[in-house]
């Protein structure tokens, strides 16, 4: 059982993510991307990943990052943190995560 959970919405991020990476860099470079990812939610599940308050007017809101993509996410009165977000560094995240929170 994974230590952390993934909302709806960061399961599609997920799901672009490796559509992206597969068409753009192939097989194998979804293989480590994907691997990276799943080990930094690993991290953020133990407390050992740097991570920031993304805003104060979400101060639950918590953000850490993989290569080019920022995982956002809940921890506050959780037993496993909740994963609502992986935005690309390029895309409109506060837009992104405006839907999420709302």
């Amino acid at each position: 059982m994974q230590p952390y959970k993934l909302s709806t919405a960061a399961e599609n991020d997920l799901r672009d993510v490796a559509r992206y990476t597969l068409d753009t860099w192939g097989k194998k470079a979804l293989e480590q991307y994907r691997k990276g990812l799943k080990d930094t939610f690993q991290s953020i599940a133990k407390d050992e990943m740097p991570k920031r308050v993304f805003s104060t007017a979400f101060p639950d809101l918590l953000v850490s990052k993989y290569r080019y993509h920022y995982i956002f996410y809940l921890t506050r009165n959780r037993i496993k943190p909740m994963i609502i977000g992986i935005i690309h560094e390029k895309m409109d995240i506060v837009s992104r995560l405006n839907e999420r929170l709302n």
